[in-house]
C-alpha cells in the first residue's frame, strides 16, 4: 500500500505515520506500507486564519500529490491553522485524505485555545505564528519542532498529536461501515 504525503517536516509525518501504525485499518494488512514524501503547495496564506482556510489548505497539498502523478492508495495533505469560535480564536490542525477515485475525507485534531498576545499578533499584526512563537518561546523554526501547542500545553500536546488525530478522524470514513449505511 502506497501512501502520499504532503509534507516533509517530520512532526507531521511522524504524526501521520503513528496514526497508520496504530489504526485497526491498517494493522490487519499484510501488505507493506511504503511512504512517500513530497513537499507541495498549499495556494493559501502562509498563516491561515479560518477553518475554510486551513481546510482548503490541506485539501490542495493532498490533490498536488496526485497532479504531480504520484500514484498512491491514498494521498495525505495537512495545514495547521488558527480560527475564531465564539469571543475566541484556536489553534488546530486538520488532514485531508483522498483516494485514486478522488472520495475524500477531512479530520481536525483537538483545539487549543490561542494565548491573548499571540492572537493580537495574528489578526491585528497579520504576523505568522511560526516565528511569533519562536520568539517568544525562544525556540527557533518551532513549527518544525513540537509546536506552538506543544508550547502552551507544557508538552502535553505536540504537533505530531495534532495531525495523528487528525489523520484518524480523516482515514475512518473509508473504512468504517456506518460511512457506508445508506
Amino acid at each position: 500500500m502506497k501512501i502520499a504525503i504532503g509534507t516533509l517536516k517530520a512532526p507531521k509525518v511522524e504524526g501521520i505515520k503513528t496514526a497508520i501504525h496504530d489504526c485497526p485499518y491498517f494493522s490487519s494488512t499484510t501488505e507493506e506500507i511504503v511512504y512517500i514524501l513530497e513537499a507541495v503547495e498549499s495556494g493559501i496564506s502562509a498563516m491561515p486564519l479560518s477553518m475554510a482556510e486551513t481546510m482548503e489548505g490541506a485539501k490542495n497539498r493532498a490533490q498536488n500529490l496526485k497532479k504531480k502523478g504520484i500514484q498512491a492508495d491514498f494521498y495525505v495533505g495537512m495545514e495547521g491553522g488558527v480560527t475564531p469560535i465564539a469571543d475566541k480564536k484556536y489553534i488546530f490542525g486538520t488532514v485531508y485524505v483522498e483516494n485514486p477515485a478522488g472520495e475524500g475525507h477531512f479530520g481536525f485534531s483537538p483545539m487549543m485555545e490561542v494565548p491573548s498576545i499571540v492572537e493580537k499578533k495574528l489578526y491585528e499584526e497579520k504576523l505568522e505564528l511560526g516565528p511569533v512563537m519562536s520568539e517568544l518561546a525562544g525556540i527557533l523554526n518551532i513549527q518544525s519542532q513540537n509546536g506552538s501547542m506543544s508550547a502552551w500545553s507544557e508538552d502535553m500536546l505536540k504537533r505530531n498529536d495534532e495531525f495523528e488525530f487528525a489523520f484518524k478522524a480523516a482515514i475512518s470514513p473509508f473504512y468504517n461501515k456506518y460511512y457506508q449505511l445508506d
